[in-house]
């Protein structure tokens, strides 16, 4: 009787210990679980906070490009929206703007002719002539005007369709206008060491006219590629300095204040209608890129907007 009593205790004893284990494992569980959530909270809250923060920064964006647009009738390097901003702090919240203009640089879509069946020749010319300043393959130029014309017959250099359903990731060429100059990565040839030569000078957005005003060199050497001025000589890196040196102390108010830069441009402008048709000295189309930060944890608008009058319409927005 005496053994079994203890047997009996023993076996309550243990039975005690795995309840109280199982308390405890309980407790740190709900514990555990209770912690988690306040942190997804926590970083919840914060996104939520950052990606207004992201947006009210896109919003100064706008404010001082309608006050631009007001102020004159040109753009450069050095005006409100284009002028290096220190970080806007907000509370215990950051926010960061960089605003570029698009139209310092070439506009792939407009390589096609509006029908979208074939090229424009002028511009298919430029846009190879900054292939080579780049030291880029210039089957590129063929594989881009497959990938947005509306047949599926390759160039050269090119690839349509049958090309790309071959990979190992297959797909299909557009045949169409690139929504975003990220869809470069996808055509052949465009490997991604070439697209981050390009990405400064290229894009999707644009009034289809280079802001002489605030075009980098490899742009305005690209400019004057093309058969008819063959007579009369292309743009090359000493010219484009000669350019952008001149346009620091006086910046282009119009297009033929190009004559003013040197004798040859000034040739140039007046035997050709590179800087009528091509150039301008106002940006349309401008990339705005707000990060909104709070407590290490950060969120990204992405956006393109045209500025019309005083408005501005945004064409592309993505919250990263």
């Amino acid at each position: 009787m005496t053994r079994r009593r203890e047997n009996e205790k023993g076996i309550a004893l243990l039975v005690t210990l795995l309840i109280l284990v199982l308390i405890v494992a309980l407790v740190y569980e709900i514990f555990r679980i209770g912690a988690r959530s306040a942190q997804t909270g926590a970083y919840g809250r914060d996104s939520i906070r950052c990606a207004l923060l992201a947006e009210a920064g896109t919003g100064a964006a706008r404010i001082a490009l309608r006050q631009d647009a007001r102020d004159n009738s040109f753009d450069t390097l050095d005006e409100i929206w284009s002028r290096p901003a220190p970080p806007i702090e907000l509370g215990d919240g950051e926010i960061r703007v960089v605003v570029e203009d698009e139209d310092r640089k070439i506009d792939l879509n407009r390589i096609m002719l509006s029908m979208g069946n074939a090229p424009d020749e002028r511009r298919l010319a430029i846009f190879r002539r900054l292939l080579d300043t780049l030291a880029i393959d210039r089957a590129v130029a063929d594989a881009v005007v497959d990938w947005l014309d509306n047949d599926d017959t390759p160039r050269v250099g090119g690839a349509e369709s049958a090309y790309y359903l071959a990979l190992p990731y297959p797909y299909r060429a557009k045949n169409d206008l690139f929504d975003t100059i990220g869809e470069l990565r996808l055509v052949r040839g465009v490997t991604r060491e070439a697209y981050e030569k390009l990405l400064p000078f290229v894009t999707a957005h644009s009034s289809g006219k280079v802001n002489l005003n605030t075009a980098p060199k490899e742009v305005l050497m690209s400019l004057s590629a093309g058969t008819d001025l063959d007579e009369v000589g292309a743009i090359d890196a000493k010219t484009a300095d000669e350019i952008i040196e001149y346009r620091k102390d006086h910046p282009f108010t119009k297009t033929d204040e190009i004559n003013n830069v040197s004798p040859f441009l000034r040739d140039l402008n007046n035997r050709t209608l590179l800087f009528k048709e091509l150039a301008d000295v106002r940006s349309t189309f401008f990339h705005v890129r707000s990060e909104g930060e709070v407590a290490g944890t950060i969120r990204t608008v992405d956006a393109v907007g045209a500025r019309l009058g005083n408005e501005i319409q945004w064409r592309f927005w993505r919250l990263e």
